[in-house]
């Protein structure tokens, strides 16, 4: 079933609360086709994403997210996409042109992704699509972007909490953020913990590939 999550062994201080964190990291790549696993975590008023791809590429998003801007499942799959927003971003940058299978373990998502890709432009229900802070693009309208006009991207569905080595990771990930965020992790460990967990993965899913 993988490797134990690091947060088994994280500090559990007794800090405040942060409104946002954000970590990206890089650890040794493997070789093979370039697959990306995202996930994300949920709490009452906070978010957390996680990404993990074989490219070495890995990171962390955590940020509070008010109650009232959406219900329960929609900020679940707003979360779940920008998951794969932000693991698509590096790997694009670094490995432009390079065909990427991404897996997802949430269903809606997948099914929006999969419509991008098609055309379609629409947003979860209630996303606001306005403009952000300083003229920025929404995360999710970056996304159906890349998704429609990025050739060789190929989204898949990976059933979660099965033992798949990418997919765990990204779990973790993103739990580690939102614990972090919630004060119960010291962010200083964060560049610790997270290339730990993701060489660990890696390791695995390289061990599976060639079994």
């Amino acid at each position: 079933m993988g490797r134990r999550s690091p947060l088994a062994h994280a500090p559990r201080p007794q800090t405040r609360k942060r409104h946002g964190i954000c970590i990206d990291d890089q650890v040794k790549a493997i070789s093979g086709p370039i697959v990306l696993a995202t996930d994300a975590s949920v709490a009452a008023d906070r978010v957390a994403s996680g990404y993990l791809a074989t490219t070495g590429h890995a990171g962390l998003r955590a940020h509070l997210y008010p109650r009232h801007l959406a219900r329960p499942g929609i900020r679940v799959l707003v979360t779940e996409l920008r998951a794969v927003y932000w693991g698509l971003k590096r790997i694009l940058a670094a490995h432009p042109g390079h065909p990427v299978e991404v897996r997802v373990d949430n269903i809606e998502a997948l099914a929006h992704l999969h419509a991008w890709q098609r055309g379609d432009s629409g947003m979860p229900e209630g996303y606001d699509t306005r403009l952000r802070s300083q003229g920025r693009t929404p995360t999710l309208a970056q996304l159906q972007m890349i998704a429609e006009y990025t050739p060789d991207l190929t989204f898949v569905h990976e059933k979660a909490h099965v033992g798949h080595p990418l997919n765990e990771a990204a779990d973790s990930l993103a739990k580690l953020g939102l614990r972090c965020v919630r004060g119960q992790v010291a962010p200083t460990e964060l560049p610790r913990l997270v290339p730990l967990w993701a060489s660990g993965a890696l390791a695995d899913h390289r061990r599976r590939a060639t079994a």
